[in-house]
């Protein structure tokens, strides 16, 4: 197997695993969040300017700032618990009343291993340092009060009947609940009999600064607290977050003697933030300008400059991502060697001043070095962390799209499930994955509409002469991560999501004016069918199609109407009156996918339809299926009797049309004659085959 097909399917499995979704969900969540206070940071650390010796309109701008920093990160492990465990009951399924009941449960259980009520409570577990036990313990908790409160004994229904949904619901999380919070407490008495430590932020703390503590060169150091750092990145946590205890501790001195230093990694090695993310910013804005993580890349670059890349790292995704992980923990692993080698050498001058992590890249090496040498060595960094990034970003990109596609698949795949089975599929309200891609999906194609980015095709049909007699029009959507999108999907999005009035007002827009191009540039008759739902008729479509016909100046008998045989029979209370109101206005109206139900039948006496489609299924399988053949024949007969022409889609092979000539179908489409095709070729076939 080809090691691209293997990092695939790891990708995919990656993608597919709830327990990492949720993580990289709920991180994704926390993007205001770090942004807001790392843009105050990043004010409030500004070069050259001294907040105390301005105004004091300026002086109140560093009091607030310095209240937005702290408020967003002193209570950031907190609001991770809430996100997480949010995430959680949505990738769950779990409808809006009982996601509520994680969020509970995650923090009931984070709270009980801080020890808030003794001497022991630090408070800055409740902030960015706190994101490691913070993230263990909200997936421990939600994953063990998900299967505890599926367990019948622990449940307290019969007590709750009658009661209002929350009542019942809060009352049946009782005893899981209970159960999860004391489970916790027992575990962090078990850590602290074990390790001495009072809870797991503790333990990694006093785990790291030890391992740290056993290396002398500084070089080593480094590149151990480089490697660490870019690792528990990529794995969701918030590395410089979590290993802030040891850049403190270790690597908070800044002096000629010592080369790496707080100042040193922040300057040279996360230019852009965690894994020299600038790299990436600048491949994608001049490498990748017209694929869809551009936008994340303009998106991201006000910040980018502040070192601060969420963006990039949850939007495109770099967290959890087995390709983009090898340039992320690469890319500083290399920058920081050549960085401090140079250094020593002497080359470049030794980081001196303190920079602050939000000083912009550029400036940060002429304000530590003192000299331009050290914005000179930036720029080479930068320009090899490019070349690393680049093949790995190109690869992420194929992969991701191929991804996402078989994701797409699975909502398809349920969609046509749903139709073979007369259901009405529903994903709108999903919180899960697959919810999740239908909204975007939908905002998506709002988006495409109003930007004019779908558009239709024409598939001729063909009479028996070989003349052609028009085209139905297709629609279609080219999605810029999705690719080809399922047209049933797109008119269920519309349906769904209450827009289908719009997507049918710009479909008519679009036929319009296909119908006066081609008016003006073949001199005959034709037609071009557009496909309306059962749905359509639920709307003023009427005077829709009339303001279309009288913008383009058009007649009404070169705009043809199709509706499938399942919705005219869905909507029979108030169909006959909306099709007799669009026959008077001089459309031919078309049954598709017709058989021979009970309920079609009544709706051909009604002598509004002057065209049936055959039901693909039938055409398909004309050769081999004898009973087929009759079917066909009976509605052949049936339409010569009431004057209704008879049109066969599916043809693909001479046998099925010669076939269907005997049993007196005379009109026809298919690939056998053509494939959908732009307007443009669709006039000149009407030019070739009409001529005679």
């Amino acid at each position: 197997m080809p090691s691209k097909e293997k990092i695939k399917q790891i990708t995919f499995k990656i993608e597919n695993n709830i327990f990492l979704t949720i993580i990289r969900n709920g991180l994704t969540m926390m993007i205001p969040l770090v942004l807001i206070g790392g843009i105050a940071c990043a004010l409030i650390n500004l070069p050259f300017i001294n907040y105390d010796s301005l105004s004091p309109f300026f002086k109140q701008l560093h009091i607030i700032l310095d209240a937005i920093y702290q408020g967003s990160f002193g209570l950031f492990s907190l609001a991770l618990v809430i996100a997480l465990s949010l995430c959680y009951g949505m990738e769950n399924n779990e409808t809006t009343d009982k996601v509520g009941l994680y969020i509970i449960v995650a923090l009931g259980s984070y709270s009980s291993q801080l020890h808030i009520a003794s001497e022991h409570f630090n408070f800055e577990a409740l902030g960015a340092k706190g994101s490691f036990s913070a993230i263990f313990i909200t997936m421990f908790s939600c994953f063990c009060y998900d299967k505890i409160k599926r367990i019948t004994i622990f449940s307290l229904k019969k007590y709750s009947l009658g009661m209002n949904v929350i009542c019942t619901n809060a009352i049946n999380t009782l005893i899981p609940m209970a159960l999860v919070i004391c489970l916790v407490v027992k575990l962090t008495q078990l850590l602290y009999f074990l390790t001495g430590v009072r809870n797991l932020n503790e333990l990694f703390t006093n785990t790291s600064c030890n391992l740290f503590a056993n290396i002398d060169n500084n070089f080593s150091s480094g590149l151990l607290y480089t490697f660490l750092l870019h690792l528990l990145w990529i794995c969701g946590f918030h590395g410089s977050h979590v290993l802030e205890p040891v850049a403190q501790g270790m690597f908070s001195v800044v002096t000629e003697n010592i080369i790496f230093s707080k100042s040193f990694f922040d300057t040279y090695v996360v230019m852009g933030g965690c894994g020299t993310t600038i790299c990436v910013l600048l491949v994608l804005l001049f490498f990748f300008r017209k694929d869809r993580m551009s936008n994340y890349a303009k998106l991201a670059s006000p910040t980018v400059i502040f070192n601060l890349n969420e963006v990039l790292n949850f939007g495109i995704p770099i967290v959890l991502n087995p390709i983009l992980a090898i340039p992320f923990i690469l890319t500083p692993i290399v920058i920081y060697t050549l960085a401090y080698w140079v250094t020593y050498i002497g080359l470049v001058p030794p980081i001196i001043h303190e920079v602050a992590w939000s000083t912009p890249f550029i400036l940060s090496g002429y304000l530590g070095t003192g000299s331009i040498r050290g914005s000179l060595l930036q720029i080479v960094c930068i320009m090899i962390g490019m070349a690393i990034y680049y093949p790995f970003i190109q690869m992420h990109k194929q992969v991701q799209e191929t991804i996402a596609k078989e994701k797409l698949n699975i909502i398809i795949n349920d969609l046509q499930n749903d139709e073979l089975m007369h259901e009405v599929p529903q994903f709108l309200t999903r919180a899960d994955s697959q919810g999740q891609i239908f909204r975007m999906l939908l905002e998506d194609l709002k988006t495409s509409i109003k930007e004019d980015k779908l558009f239709l095709l024409y598939q001729p049909q063909m009479d028996d002469t070989g003349k052609c007699l028009g085209a139905e029009a297709l629609l279609r959507w080219i999605h810029p991560l999705y690719g080809f999108i399922y047209p049933p999907l797109i008119i269920h999005l519309a349906k769904e999501g209450g827009i289908l009035q719009q997507l049918e007002e710009y479909i008519f827009d679009i036929a319009g004016r296909a119908i006066k191009k081609t008016s003006e540039e073949y001199d005959g008759d034709f037609k071009i069918s557009i496909n309306i739902t059962g749905k359509s008729l639920l709307w003023d479509i009427e005077t829709c199609i009339d303001s279309c016909l009288r913008k383009y100046d058009i007649p009404a008998e070169y705009m043809w109407l199709e509706i499938t045989e399942q919705d005219v029979i869905s909507n029979a209370d108030f169909v006959t009156e909306k099709l007799k109101r669009l026959n008077n206005l001089g459309h031919t109206l078309l049954i598709d996918d017709f058989g021979m139900g009970h309920t079609s039948l009544i709706y051909l006496q009604s002598n509004y339809f002057g065209v049936v489609k055959l039901d693909g299924s039938l055409v398909k399988n004309i050769i081999e299926n004898e009973t087929n053949q009759k079917i066909i024949s009976s509605i052949v007969e049936l339409g010569k009797e009431l004057n209704i022409k008879v049109i066969a889609e599916y043809v693909e092979t001479t046998e099925q049309r010669d076939l269907l000539q005997a049993l007196g179908c005379h009109w026809y489409q298919g690939y056998l004659y053509s494939k959908p095709i732009p307007l443009d070729d669709f006039i000149q076939c009407m030019k070739e085959h009409n001529q005679f």
